[in-house]
């Protein structure tokens, strides 16, 4: 087969699994800054748990077709214990997140974000006894430290805003690690319908003492952004699919550039570099840690695989 009809039958084969997921996760930044975007102006004329409640209820919405007819077996599980714990720490990192969108510019909401994997990880040594060593130790201080070049203690107010976008990063990390639980006998659907069962009345009683009914311009607006949600969910998911670990992650980090686009463009926010350099530094450590994790997970897949012995034939007749 010549040159010409192989690079023809590529074309017509579409993009390789790790392009696709590399879109589907460029994609996902995307909708995520973007649902950042509409949260912080929705925020100006309602309360961040209002704003909250909508993308849950209306996220719920969006998700029923995916729940009738066979999709009602979504509803079955055994681990209903783990899927309250998880949306009671979600509930509380949505309105953390929700309200310090509104206090603190998306660029550095979405650097700060980046901490979530390196809290998941302290969680995970103290609560499950998962084993540190070195490089891994190196990985977390060289994380936390891009956070507090974020923060410069001494030269930059520690305010509202910052703890509760932390906040939310630590409850997030906790929800992620009963994700990794939940994963072994729940689907995603599964999880994410319980989530949002758990997240819409409890951000709904939160709203009631700041309860103001949006106008038909307004309720665009929130359907907009739990669309973006949802979408930026399916995308992510997706991503994990189609693409490796290690061409997928790099791409997460440009949700800090199309933050810091937003709010330039739409709400006069300008980042300052240490915001960028911090990021960065955390982003690393993140990607790092991840990628070993599952070197190492691979690597013991395959010891495990070979350490069982082989199961005879039957001789043919």
């Amino acid at each position: 087969m010549s040159i010409v009809s192989s690079v023809r039958k590529t074309a017509r084969q579409g993009p390789s699994k790790n392009f696709r997921g590399i879109l589907l996760m460029l994609f996902s930044g995307i909708a995520v800054s973007l649902m950042s975007g509409i949260i912080l102006h929705l925020n100006k004329t309602h309360h961040p748990f209002e704003v909250a409640f909508f993308r849950n209820i209306l996220g719920l919405f969006l998700l029923a077709p995916l729940l009738v007819g066979p999709g009602m077996t979504h509803w079955r599980t055994g681990r209903m214990g783990p899927l309250i714990w998880r949306g009671l720490f979600s509930a509380v990192s949505m309105m953390c997140y929700f309200y310090g969108v509104k206090l603190v510019p998306l660029a550095e909401v979405t650097a700060l974000s980046f901490m979530g994997p390196l809290f998941a990880t302290v969680i995970a040594i103290m609560v499950l006894g998962e084993r540190i060593r070195i490089r891994r130790t190196l990985a977390l201080i060289a994380g936390f430290s891009g956070a507090l070049i974020i923060l410069r203690p001494g030269f930059h107010a520690f305010t509202l805003g910052t703890a509760l976008i932390l906040g939310s990063a630590v409850t997030w990390s906790i929800s992620m690690i009963i994700i990794k639980i939940l994963t072994k006998t729940e689907s995603a659907i599964t999880q994410s319908l319980y989530t949002l069962v758990m997240l819409t009345p409890i951000t709904g009683i939160a709203a009631l003492p700041y309860w103001r009914t949006p106008d038909l311009g307004e309720f665009a607006w929130m359907f907009l952004m739990a669309a973006l949600g949802t979408a930026a969910q399916l995308a992510f998911t997706g991503a994990f699919k189609e693409a490796d670990l290690g061409a997928l992650l790099p791409m997460d980090f440009a949700k800090l550039i199309w933050a810091a686009m937003i709010g330039y463009l739409f709400f006069a926010q300008t980042p300052d570099i240490w915001v960028f350099i911090g990021g960065a530094v955390i982003f690393a450590s993140t990607t790092y840690i991840a990628l070993r994790e599952a070197r190492i997970r691979s690597r013991t897949a395959e010891q495990e695989a070979e350490s069982k012995p082989a199961i005879p034939q039957e001789p043919h007749s």
